[in-house]
């Protein structure tokens, strides 16, 4: 993995953005956090992830855009290619990873080795789907 270089997220900050601490010390338990201050979450979150994280610059343009959607880094995009159960906590960065390890290996295979693979991949066997279940 290339060693993390500089890189400027303070656009992802909220312009002006201060806390409502008041609001929220009068009922933290029913405070709703607004856009703003999930906004400034994530890129909070986003920031420390970048700095302990290795990755390339590649996946830090593509983290990058994530959070600047409005995700926050440790959810999941959500697998091309395998469903993933979602009691598992898997990071953006992990799922992008898993997908190109996939992609890379069922590159140039038929449907029914890419679905013998993809079925290997999540540990199960022809013999745990039902009939009508089908990968593509």
């Amino acid at each position: 993995m290339a060693k993390n270089k500089p890189y400027d997220i303070s656009p992802l900050y909220p312009a002006d953005y201060c806390f409502d601490y008041e609001t929220f010390d009068k009922d933290p338990e029913g405070y709703k956090f607004s856009e703003p201050d999930i906004a400034y979450l994530n890129a909070r979150e986003l920031e420390d992830y970048l700095a302990r994280e290795p990755m390339t610059a590649y996946e830090r343009k593509l983290l990058i855009q994530w959070v600047a959607s409005g995700h926050s880094v440790s959810e999941s995009p959500g697998s091309r290619y395998i469903w993933l159960p979602e009691s598992d906590s898997y990071d953006f960065l992990f799922v992008h990873r898993m997908d190109c390890e996939i992609r890379k290996a069922i590159k140039g295979m038929c449907k029914k080795d890419r679905e013998a693979y993809l079925l290997e991949y999540m540990g199960l066997t022809d013999d745990d789907l039902p009939e009508t279940d089908h990968i593509s």
